[in-house]
């Protein structure tokens, strides 16, 4: 790589932009972590005293991971595709899946055909 590729590559808006967008998210993320370690907090006190996990806390626990999933992704060049707030935010498609796994066997209080 000679200077000159070097000088413009420096000088190259898209990167720098992309750099502060990397900047907002990983402030995004640090917050997100620390809130789902909450959840966890929380969850396991549900479950500690009640048997049972919280169906609500379940479901947020769900959306941040997701959330903290996208971040890390664009944080890590594997997506150019920015997630919420200020892009479209990510569908599953949009990343390499793991390969399918089998459904876990139904407990006998949920039914077979939802």
């Amino acid at each position: 790589m000679n200077r000159e590729e070097m000088q413009r590559n420096i000088l190259e808006v898209d990167t720098w932009l992309r750099g502060f967008f990397m900047l907002v998210y990983a402030f995004f993320c640090y917050i997100a972590v620390n809130i789902l370690m909450i959840v966890v907090f929380f969850q396991f006190a549900i479950v500690l005293l009640s048997g049972k996990s919280n169906d609500k806390l379940l479901y947020f626990g769900d959306i941040l991971s997701t959330f903290i999933y996208q971040i890390i992704m664009y944080l890590t060049y594997n997506t150019d595709i920015k997630p919420f707030p200020f892009g479209e935010g990510v569908n599953s498609e949009n990343f390499t899946a793991l390969p399918d796994e089998e459904e876990p066997p139904y407990k006998k209080s949920e039914s077979i055909l939802k």
